[in-house]
């Protein structure tokens, strides 16, 4: 293994820890402290589920100043200034007494995570690896089905023996010990000249910043293709979903019958397979191609909605558990592969800021439609069947991309035959 090779591996590494304990800890956590806030402060499900939209709000006020920026900016000093605002963030969250409080905690953490995992991973990896992007992407956002895991464990037993507010600290601690030093000890934007250069090495713009001498679309140009506007409605319908089951699985498994406890350790295990599923899908989508394994994979998403509607049967419960475990994860990784695959590397950075805005749009509004669905029906059904629905028809969507390296084919000149 090159020196290279080591470093782009260790970055990876870096983002997984973020991943792990930032939106790991942020997302996939609310769920579990969705019922003790519900008891503590009395709010509907329609302002429970705010707290995981300001998240989403923050980060896609955030997405494209933050792509901007890293074009131009070293990113060591975004992503590192990014972990410690969300450290602060689940500091406020223990101490809140309001709504406004709480939900401005949760926004604060979406600002956070954006400037510290959410575009800089994908803008970072997608300059570090080529031949193994789709590998390297996914290993690193499996971080965040690992520490949601791990945290929605750890969250459930600390508010049974020491109430909400000391969860919280216990999910800052990490962050501010462990992520920030990480940050700025690992994390560079694209490798040195002198360690061999390879898709994202550096160019005109030295380590950091642009790089106009790689190939790709500028950003203009990319918003005219179809290509990338079907990537963004697939993952749009995607994130729509996802954040909304998130937030809602561990209330609407305790509406139809399981246990608090049992319904968080459903959430855990299914969250755990994305450990398998991950990055299984991103190695298949370098063998197989990206456009087919990201379409599959938003299939096999909304047939996990299809199989929840029927977990009243165990059999069914269990199907969701591995269907969905298996995939729900996967497009966090798949999305950016395919997207870099889709514009190349030349606006990077801008191009990946505006559809993680436009995907944390959709994880904002998500779990909201979700709760307010339920507040005037009194079920989940309707709304998850129409996820369903959406997703089926969103795998479909990848199919039409056109991808940058079949762009340059079409357009180089045909060899003349002599005469």
């Amino acid at each position: 293994m090159t020196n290279r090779e080591r470093q782009g591996w260790t970055i990876v590494g870096g983002f997984f820890l973020a991943q792990f304990f930032i939106v790991g800890s942020g997302y996939d956590t609310a769920g579990v402290f969705f019922t003790p806030l519900l008891n503590h402060f009395h709010w509907s499900r329609t302002q429970l589920s705010m707290l995981v939209s300001a998240i989403s709000l923050a980060a896609a006020v955030m997405g494209p100043g933050i792509g901007w920026l890293l074009d131009r900016v070293e990113s060591t000093w975004v992503v590192t200034i990014g972990a410690a605002v969300c450290g602060i963030a689940f500091l406020m969250a223990a101490s809140a007494h309001s709504l406004v409080w709480m939900v401005s905690a949760y926004a604060l953490i979406g600002v956070g995570a954006a400037a510290s995992v959410m575009t800089p991973c994908y803008y970072v990896i997608g300059n570090w690896f080529e031949e193994r992007r789709g590998l390297a992407m996914t290993l690193a956002v499996t971080g965040i089905e690992i520490g949601g895991t791990v945290m929605a464990l750890v969250v459930a037993y600390v508010i049974a023996h020491a109430g909400w507010r000391t969860a919280y600290l216990a999910l800052a601690a990490p962050v501010i010990l462990l992520v920030v030093p990480a940050m700025a000890l690992v994390v560079r934007s694209r490798p040195d000249t002198s360690i061999g250069a390879v898709a994202g090495a550096a160019g005109p713009h030295g380590a950091h910043g642009g790089d106009l001498s790689q190939p790709g679309l500028e950003v203009g140009v990319a918003l005219r293709e179809r290509s990338f506007w079907l990537i963004a409605a697939s993952y749009l319908v995607y994130a729509l979903g996802a954040t909304a089951l998130i937030v809602h699985l561990v209330p609407y498994l305790i509406g139809i019958g399981l246990a608090a406890e049992r319904a968080a350790l459903v959430l855990s295990i299914m969250l755990a397979f994305n450990v398998i599923g991950k990055p299984a899908l991103g190695a298949l989508a370098d063998r197989f191609g990206i456009r087919l394994i990201y379409g599959l994979n938003l299939v096999a998403v909304g047939l996990g909605f299809l199989f929840l509607l029927s977990a009243r049967h165990p059999a069914m419960l269990a199907l969701f558990v591995l269907v969905y475990g298996l995939s729900c994860g996967a497009p966090i990784g798949l999305m950016p592969t395919i997207l870099a695959d889709a514009v190349g590397l030349r606006r990077f950075g801008t191009l990946i800021g505006l559809l993680v805005t436009l995907g944390v749009i959709g994880s904002a509004a998500g779990p909201i439609v979700a709760g307010i669905v339920f507040d005037r029906t009194g079920s989940y059904v309707g709304i998850f069947y129409l996820f369903t629905v959406a997703l089926l028809i969103a795998g479909f969507l990848p199919a039409g991309c056109i991808l940058f390296r079949e762009r340059e084919a079409a357009a180089a000149p045909v060899p003349q035959a002599a005469s």
